[in-house]
Order: C-alpha cells, then sequence, then structure tokens
C-alpha cells in the first residue's frame, strides 16, 4: 500500500523514540575492519605497509608502494549473532564489499620514484546483518506510561484530540487526517503519539469537568479551554512481557580518490573520500499484560525510520622507510561532514476483551527536514618489518576524539551530551604474514592478525563495550593473479536503548560479528 507522505521539521524536545542523537552519531563514526581478504586476514595493520588497495584506504600514502598497476575485488559474507536475555539472534549477508584499481606511474630519477593514481571503493558499515530479538518480563513502566507521557500537558494537544473525536463520530474525519495536521504543528512528534495512544485506547481521557484556562485574558479566552489530563488505561502493577524485534538493513560506502608519491625514501599521499548513506531499521515492540484489570490484554507498537545522506572527508598520510625493512607510517582522517534526512512512519494496536483489534495505522511518512552531522577526526601511527620479502610484522594504533561529534541545523542541544558522554579512544591492531615460494612465480601466504577497540564512552555505564577480535587467512599468487581468503572473528558487548523516554530498561546484548571474505587481485 501506498504510504502518504508529510514533511516536519525536528522535535527533539518531544522524547520520542525517533530523534537525532549521539547513538545516531556513533552508527556512522565507528568504522569496522573492512577491506581485502588480506587487509582483514592481518586484522587491518597496514598504516605503514601499503601495497594493498584498502592500505590506500587507511593511509593514503600506500598507493606509491605499489610496483605495477593492479585491481582487486573483494566478496563477503557476513554472519552476525546477538544473545540477549538468553535469547539468540543469527542475521547473515552476502555482499560485494570492495573494489578498486591503482596505477602507479614509475618517473625514475634519483630522488623521484614515482607518482601513483588509484580510485577504491568498500563498505565502511555493513547494517544487514544485526537482527535483534528478545523478550523482558517486567512489572515497571509499559507502553501506556509510554503514551501517556505524550498526551498530558499540552493544551492545544488536547483540543485536537476533541475535534478528532467528534468529527470521527459523525464521519468527517479520519486518522489520516488529523495526524498530517499533527505532523505541522509546533510539537509533531508529541501530537502524533498521543493520538495514537489514544485511537487505541491505552490513553483515555480523565472524568472531569474542563473549564476555562483562568490564565487566560483577552478575547481569545472564550475559545480556549484548559486542558484535561488523561489516564493510561493499563492497571498499575501489571505484569507485562515485553518483546522486542528489530530489523536492520542498508549501509555506508565509502569511495577513496587517491594521488600518491616517493621521493627518495619518504612516500607521500592524499585521499579525496566521498561517503553515501542509506539505513533503515524497523522496530516491532509488543507488549503482553498478564494480569491487567482493565479491557487492553496486549499492545503492539511499530516504527520505521530511513536515514539517507552524503558526505565528504580527506585522508593525509606518509610512510618512511627508515632502514632496511623497516617503515614507518602516519595517517590523519580528517571528520566526515554529513547531509542527512529521516523518514519515519508508525502504527499502534491494541487487542481488547470488549472491541477485539484496534488498530492505529495513519499510512503516513513523515520527512524530515536535512540536518548536518560531523563525524570525529583520527590519527594512526604505524610501524611494519619486511625481512628479505617473505615474513611481514606490522602494528598500528589509531586515537579517536569521539567527544567531537558534532549536530547542527537546529540539533545543537545534543551536542552538550555527547561532550559530556563520549571520549577519547584508543585502538591497536597487530599482524603478520609469511610467504612460501611454491615455484618461480608461484606462492603461497600464511596470515594472522588480532585487534582492540576501546569503547567510545568514557562514562562507567557504557551502552558500546570493547571490542577485541582476531583474524586469520590465507593467500595464493599464480603468475600475474592472487586469491585471497580471510576469516575475521570479533565480540563486544552493547546495551540497545530503544525508547528514548520512559521504557529506557536495556538487556546486555552479547555480539559475535564474523566476516568470510575471497579477493580476487590482479596485476594489470
Amino acid at each position: 500500500m501506498k504510504k502518504n507522505i508529510i514533511t516536519i521539521g525536528f522535535c527533539l524536545a518531544s522524547s520520542f523514540i525517533f530523534a537525532q542523537n549521539l547513538t545516531d552519531g556513533l552508527r556512522y563514526s565507528m568504522e569496522g575492519l573492512n577491506g581485502t581478504s588480506r587487509f582483514n586476514a592481518m586484522s587491518g595493520a597496514f598504516s605503514s605497509l601499503g601495497g594493498d588497495l584498502s592500505a590506500v584506504a587507511l593511509n593514503p600514502a600506500g598507493t606509491s608502494i605499489f610496483t605495477r598497476s593492479e585491481m582487486s575485488l573483494t566478496l563477503a559474507g557476513v554472519n552476525s549473532k546477538n544473545d540477549a536475555n538468553g535469547r539468540l539472534t543469527i542475521s547473515s549477508d552476502f555482499l560485494l564489499s570492495q573494489f578498486g584499481v591503482a596505477f602507479p606511474i614509475m618517473i625514475g630519477e634519483e630522488a623521484w620514484k614515482n607518482v601513483a593514481f588509484a580510485f577504491n571503493y568498500q563498505k565502511t558499515h555493513n547494517f544487514d546483518a544485526n537482527d535483534l530479538n528478545y523478550t523482558h518480563r517486567s512489572n515497571g513502566a509499559n507502553l501506556g506510561d509510554f503514551f501517556l507521557d505524550k498526551a498530558n500537558g499540552i493544551m492545544q494537544q488536547d483540543l485536537m484530540l476533541d475535534v478528532y473525536e467528534n468529527k470521527r463520530k459523525v464521519g468527517r474525519d479520519n486518522l489520516y487526517d488529523l495526524y498530517s495536521r499533527m505532523g505541522r504543528s509546533i510539537a509533531p512528534a508529541k501530537f502524533r503519539n498521543a493520538l495514537l495512544g489514544y485511537n487505541t485506547e491505552l490513553v483515555n481521557p480523565s472524568i472531569g469537568k474542563r473549564e476555562l484556562d483562568p490564565t487566560m485574558r483577552g478575547p481569545q479566552a472564550d475559545s480556549i479551554l484548559q486542558a484535561r489530563n488523561y489516564i493510561k488505561n493499563i492497571s498499575n502493577g501489571t505484569t507485562t512481557i515485553q518483546n522486542v524485534e528489530q530489523y536492520t538493513e542498508g549501509g555506508v560506502n565509502k569511495y577513496n580518490f587517491n594521488f600518491a608519491g616517493r621521493y627518495d625514501f619518504i612516500s607521500f599521499g592524499i585521499n579525496l573520500n566521498s561517503h553515501s548513506v542509506d539505513y533503515r531499521v524497523v522496530n516491532k515492540y509488543r507488549e503482553d499484560y498478564v494480569n491487567n484489570t482493565t479491557n487492553i490484554l496486549s499492545a503492539t507498537y511499530q516504527d520505521e525510520v530511513r536515514t539517507v545522506g552524503s558526505g565528504f572527508s580527506l585522508q593525509l598520510g606518509a610512510i618512511a622507510e627508515v632502514a632496511t625493512g623497516l617503515r614507518i607510517g602516519l595517517t590523519y582522517a580528517s571528520p566526515t561532514w554529513y547531509t542527512l534526512q529521516d523518514e519515519m512512519s508508525q502504527s499502534l494496536l491494541t487487542k481488547t476483551t470488549n472491541k477485539g483489534i484496534i488498530s492505529a495505522n495513519p499510512n503516513v511518512v513523515a520527512v524530515y527536514e536535512k540536518y548536518y552531522f560531523r563525524t570525529p577526526g583520527s590519527w594512526t601511527v604505524g610501524a611494519s618489518w619486511v625481512w628479505n620479502k617473505q615474513l611481514i610484522l606490522s602494528a598500528d594504533y589509531m586515537y579517536k576524539g569521539y567527544g567531537n561529534m558534532r549536530f547542527r541545523s537546529g540539533l545543537e542541544s545534543e551536542n552538550a551530551i555527547i561532550q559530556n558522554t563520549l571520549g577519547d579512544t584508543n585502538s591497536l591492531r597487530f599482524g603478520a604474514e609469511y610467504r612460501l615460494p611454491l615455484s618461480k612465480t608461484n606462492h603461497l601466504f600464511l596470515r594472522g592478525g588480532y585487534r582492540y577497540e576501546q569503547s567510545p564512552y568514557k562514562t562507567e555505564y557504557k551502552p558500546i563495550g570493547d571490542l577485541t577480535g582476531f583474524s586469520t587467512g590465507l593467500g595464493v599468487s599464480i603468475s600475474n593473479m592472487r586469491f585471497d581468503l580471510s576469516y575475521d572473528r570479533a565480540t563486544r558487548a552493547y546495551h540497545p536503548q530503544i525508547f528514548e523516554s520512559v521504557l529506557t530498561d536495556t538487556p546486555q546484548v552479547d555480539n559475535t560479528l564474523q566476516n568470510i571474505l575471497l579477493s580476487f587481485s590482479l596485476k594489470l
């Protein structure tokens, strides 16, 4: 069924489930281990190595290490396991995760060795494999409390609900009409949520006579009534079985446009990067009321949010061969400046003892105004040792200050929360590769790696924990071709928060992410 579209502004003060916040910022600021099979097999410890197209995406100076033109592409199989409250959710995806080409040009002068150009695409975030499903038993807050919080306290909202109720009785208005008008009001999210709760009888007007607002003066006083209170239609102390299902899809793509050169023993380079965002999440929140004394047996709330946008960033890097086989690398990655836009739709239904199922589905997509977001920049320093073109040992250290994330376009109030909640992080990566000659032109490569990433939260309570991971892989070169296979596994605990207010209890989710990558490289 085709959905109607309304365009609205922002309303962070509504405390609605949907609001741009630091969780959204972290989604686009935290990059996973993504690249070629060789890159992943060594846990991404490539900032001082170069000679790999995903290494170019880490340190732009790495293109100058190529001695011949080369292309590579990578296929990825992704598997994610989320264990929450004893319930295991498994999701997977298969995709083209990387493609790139590099063109070094040998100069042959005494000091200038070469210049190089490259293009590389890779998926820096994959949201397709991150589904979640868990159940929680509670005697505390429930959907009745959540929608009651939206219904109380605003006079205009109360009057609009009355208009809707009166017109509905004579068949002159419907849910879509009023929902759309509320979408253009001063507090759209709060109004729309109040309407859903009111329409499904999760909240009802309290009994009592409405009176003129005694604080009003002037000719408007006769037409403005004092807002009445509402009450939830779920009895206090009700045991609630809450089931959460969350499905995500989409990703963030990064396109590197690279230039590099080598002068004497120093390589340098620059990347101009384009980013594209397409993220979609569907949250389905169901509650069953075990011992409720009113007519409500259960309630199911569902929302769907989609974020699309684009961004720009740049990287500057250098690699110096300070001794035979010993290299040091340094990279600065600028913030990514994003322009983003969100779309949201929602529905609510209740199952009752006297009216059966009462559904409130406005069939409306609310399109929010565009907003601007800046990720933090980062510094990476690395060192590697290449012995006799047979053994490689490498290590990287990365610094990233997540407290420097920033929102703009009316969302600046979130920046103070970011500064008080997020901090500086340190990450370590280690990798090794051993080459076994099979013949004069054919070789077998054995690889392994380890990585650690610190939580971006500086508070004692960390909704996203530290990450640890390991990797392994092998490769075979046959003349001008190379085939690489890798496996990497990372674990991290996090606490997903579905609602921003009232229903704020979160489970601990133990996430295990596994990747199997197959790359094909060809020297041109």
